[in-house]
C-alpha cells in the first residue's frame, strides 16, 4: 500500500504545466488589460493570462477593428478560463453552448527580453490569431454556423516577436460542435524554449499513460487467452483500453490520438472519448462481478449496461447542448456506482476474498479521482483532469493482485507436487512391498507343495507299496483260490492303483526334479497327452541343461494351464509347446494348438484361467500374449526377462508324441 501511495504522489508531481513552481501570486487581467509589472518571466517562469478578457459574442473582429478611431460596442467581459456557454460575468450569461466570438487582451508594459510565445491548450474550436495586429496562428475555419466552420482540435504554441511595446492579442473562436466553447485552458505567457519543453513534457506524459494503458489491456488478453475459463482478464484488458480510447482522444492528454491520425476533427474526438468512458462503467462492474459474483449483483450489471447503451446513444447522435444537460445525471450515476463498488470491495475484503484488499485499496484511489474529474468536467471544481493517475493506480494494484494470485497458485503448485512425489514414492514403495509379498508368497507356496510333494513320496507311497508287497507276500501260492486269496489279489490291485496315484500326485505337486526342467516338462506333457490321446510335442532350447531360474515354475504353472485350456476348449489334433532362450529376449514359452481358434471359442474369454496365466506372468516381469497361429489355432506367448546368461553349449531336445 506504501508503494502504491508513493507511485502516486510521483504521478501527481508529473502532470502537465499546471503543476511547474510558479510563485504566487500572478497578476490577474481586468477589464482587458494584463499589468505584467513586478513579473520577471526569466526568474519566475511563465505565465498565465487568467482574468478578464474583452469579449464580443456573435462577432469576428479583427484587429483593425480595434483602431482607436473605430468605437466598439456589443462588449463584455469574460472570464477565462472557462467555457463560454458555463461562464458569468456580474451582469449576464456568457452565451450558449454553440455560437462565435471575438476576445481581446492588451498586455502592457512592455516585454521584457527574450523571444516570447503563448501556449493554447484545449481548444476544440476553430479559431485565429493575431498578434500586435499581425496573423500569428490558426486552427480549422472559424465560421458563423456549423455549416461554415471546420472545427479543429489544437495544442499550439505560438512565437511572436518582441518590439518593446505593450502586446494586444485578439482572438476570433467559433464552436458549433464540441459541447463546450471558449477558452477552457489557460493560455501560458512565456519564453518559447520553456513553452516548448512543457509541451515535450506533456506528450511524453500523454505517451507515458497510453502506452500503460495499452501494455496492460494487452497482457490481460494473452492472460485470457492463455486461459479462457477465466474471464476477469478479459473485462480487464477491455477496462484499460476503455480508459486508454477515452484519454487518446480527450483534451486532457492534448488529444494524443491526433500525433497518429492528425486528421480527426472534434466531430469524432469528442463522441469517441464519451463512448469510451461510458462503456468503462459496465465492463468495470462485470470484472467486479466476475472476481466476487457473491457481493456485486447482477441486477446492478444489468443497470450499468443499460445506461451505457443509452448515453453512448446520447454521445453519438445528440446535440452538445443535450449532452451538456444530461451528463451530469450520468455523472450522478458513476458517482453511486462508485460508492456501491467501494462498499461491495469492502464486504469482499471482510470476508476474506482472494485479493479484495489490494483491489479496493486501488480503487479508493481510482474512485476519488474519478470524482474530481467529474466535477472538474461539470466545472464546479478548480483542479485538473488526473484519472489517468487513478488508473494507472488501479492498474498497479490489479497487477500486485495478480502478482500474489499467481505466486499463491504457484505456491500451491508447488506444494501439490511435492505432496504428489511424496505419495508416489509411498506408492512405488508399497508396491514394491507388495511384489515382494507376492513373491514370497510364491516361494513359500512353492516350498509348501515341495514339502508336501515329499512326505506323500516318502511316507504315504513308500507305505502304499509296503502294503501292496504285503498282500503279494501273504497271498497262497500253487495256485490254490479261495475266497481269501480273492479278497487279498483285489486289495493289491486297489493298493498299485493307489500308489500310481500318490506318485503322480505327488509329481504335480513338486515337478522341477533334480535332473532340470526339461524332464519334469516332459512328464506333465507325457502325463496330459496319456489321459486325452491329443499327441503334444516339447521342443526345448536353452543353454543349460539344469537351469536353476525361478521363474521356470511359474512357466510350467502357465504351460499346465495353457495346454489344459486347448485340451477342453480347442479340439485341437495336435499341440506343440516350446521353451527357449533366444538371444537378447529372456525366455519364451509358447504354446500353440490347430484347433477351432479363438473366434469359435467364445465359452472361453476372460476365463479364470487366462487371468490366473496373466497373474503369473506378471508375478516374474513377464508379457502374455494370446495369439491366433498361422493356419488356424491358438498360439499363448509368454516372454520373461532372464537376467544374466548361462555358460554352456545350446541343447535342443524334442519328444515324439507320447
Amino acid at each position: 500500500m506504501a508503494s502504491l501511495l508513493l507511485a502516486l504522489a510521483l504521478l501527481l508531481s508529473w502532470c502537465g504545466p499546471a503543476q511547474a513552481e510558479t510563485p504566487p501570486p500572478m497578476p490577474l487581467a481586468k477589464k482587458g488589460i494584463l499589468n505584467l509589472a513586478g513579473w520577471d518571466m526569466a526568474a519566475n517562469g511563465p505565465l498565465r493570462l487568467d482574468g478578464e478578457w474583452e469579449y464580443y459574442p456573435g462577432q469576428l473582429l479583427s484587429p483593425k477593428d480595434f483602431q482607436a478611431s473605430v468605437p466598439r460596442t456589443g462588449g463584455a467581459l469574460y472570464v477565462v478560463p472557462n467555457p463560454w456557454n458555463r461562464a458569468r460575468t456580474d451582469q449576464e450569461a456568457m452565451g450558449a453552448d454553440t455560437g462565435f466570438a471575438t476576445l481581446r487582451l492588451r498586455l502592457e508594459p512592455a516585454l521584457g527580453a527574450g523571444q516570447p510565445a503563448l501556449a493554447l491548450l484545449s481548444l476544440n474550436a476553430a479559431y485565429r490569431l493575431w498578434i500586435d495586429g499581425a496573423p500569428a496562428a490558426g486552427s480549422g475555419v472559424v465560421g458563423t454556423d456549423a455549416a461554415t466552420e471546420t472545427p479543429a482540435p489544437a495544442k499550439q504554441i505560438v512565437s511572436f516577436a518582441n518590439t518593446g511595446r505593450p502586446v494586444d492579442v485578439v482572438l476570433q473562436l467559433s464552436n458549433h460542435h464540441a459541447r463546450d466553447g471558449g477558452l477552457l485552458a489557460p493560455v501560458w505567457l512565456g519564453s518559447q524554449a520553456t513553452l516548448a519543453a512543457w509541451r515535450d513534457r506533456d506528450n511524453a506524459t500523454a505517451m507515458f499513460f497510453i502506452g500503460a494503458f495499452c501494455i496492460m489491456g494487452l497482457y490481460h488478453v494473452a492472460l485470457y487467452w492463455v486461459r479462457p475459463t477465466t474471464i476477469a482478464p478479459l473485462y480487464f484488458s477491455l477496462y484499460c483500453f476503455g480508459w486508454m480510447g477515452n484519454y487518446a482522444a480527450s483534451d486532457s492528454s492534448g488529444w494524443a490520438i491526433r500525433l497518429f491520425f492528425p486528421d480527426l476533427t472534434a466531430r469524432f474526438l469528442d463522441p469517441l472519448a464519451l463512448s469510451c468512458f461510458f462503456a468503462t462503467i459496465p465492463v468495470g462492474y462485470a470484472f467486479f462481478r466476475s472476481l466476487y459474483p457473491v457481493e456485486f449483483s447482477k441486477h446492478l450489471q444489468w443497470f450499468c449496461n443499460m445506461l451505457c447503451v443509452v448515453f453512448v446513444l446520447v454521445a453519438l447522435f445528440a446535440s452538445g447542448r443535450t449532452l451538456n444537460t444530461v451528463l451530469p445525471w450520468h455523472y450522478l450515476a458513476s458517482s453511486l456506482l462508485i460508492a456501491s463498488c467501494l462498499y461491495c470491495l469492502y464486504q469482499a475484503w471482510r470476508r476474506k476474498r482472494d485479493e479484495a484488499g489490494l483491489l479496493l485499496a486501488g480503487f479508493c484511489v481510482l474512485g476519488l479521482i474519478g470524482l474530481n474529474d467529474m466535477l472538474v468536467d461539470m466545472h464546479c471544481l478548480p483542479s485538473i483532469p488526473l484519472l489517468p493517475v487513478g488508473m494507472l493506480a488501479f492498474s498497479l494494484s490489479q497487477a500486485f493482485a495478480l502478482a500474489h494470485r499467481f505466486s499463491q497458485a504457484f505456491t500451491s503448485e508447488k506444494r501439490l507436487a511435492g505432496a504428489l512425489v511424496d505419495k508416489n514414492l509411498r506408492l512405488e514403495t508399497e508396491m514394491a512391498e507388495r511384489n515382494r509379498l507376492e513373491q514370497q508368497i510364491v516361494t513359500i507356496s512353492e516350498e509348501e507343495r515341495r514339502r508336501i510333494s515329499l512326505e506323500l513320496h516318502d511316507g504315504l507311497c513308500q507305505g502304499l507299496t509296503a502294503a501292496r508287497l504285503r498282500c503279494d507276500a501273504l497271498s497262497p501260492g500253487g495256485g490254490k483260490k479261495g475266497a481269501e486269496s480273492e479278497a487279498l489279489v483285489r486289495l493289491s490291485s486297489l493298493l498299485d492303483t493307489l500308489v500310481g496315484q500318490a506318485y503322480d500326485l505327488s509329481r504335480g505337486l513338486w515337478p522341477l526334479e533334480h535332473d532340470g526342467v526339461g524332464p519334469s516338462f516332459r512328464e506333465m506333457l507325457r502325463r496330459q497327452a496319456e489321459s486325452s490321446d491329443v499327441p503334444i510335442v516339447f521342443h526345448r532350447d536353452m543353454p543349460c541343461q539344469a537351469c536353476p531360474r525361478s521363474h521356470l515354475a511359474q512357466l510350467y504353472r502357465i504351460a499346465q494351464e495353457a495346454v489344459a485350456n486347448a485340451l477342453k476348449h480347442a479340439r485341437p489334433g495336435q499341440i506343440s509347446v516350446s521353451l527357449a532362450c533366444p538371444a537378447g529376449q529372456g525366455t519364451v514359452l509358447a504354446v500353440r494348438d490347430d484347433g477351432c481358434g479363438r473366434s469359435r471359442d467364445n465359452a472361453s474369454a476372460g476365463g479364470l484361467g487366462l487371468g490366473i496365466m496373466a497373474h503369473r506372468a506378471r508375478l516374474i516381469g513377464g508379457e502374455l500374449r494370446i495369439l491366433d497361429a498361422p493356419g488356424g489355432g491358438t498360439e499363448v506367448v509368454c516372454t520373461a526377462p532372464c537376467p544374466g546368461t548361462a555358460d554352456g553349449a545350446v541343447a535342443a531336445d524334442s519328444q515324439r508324441p507320447a
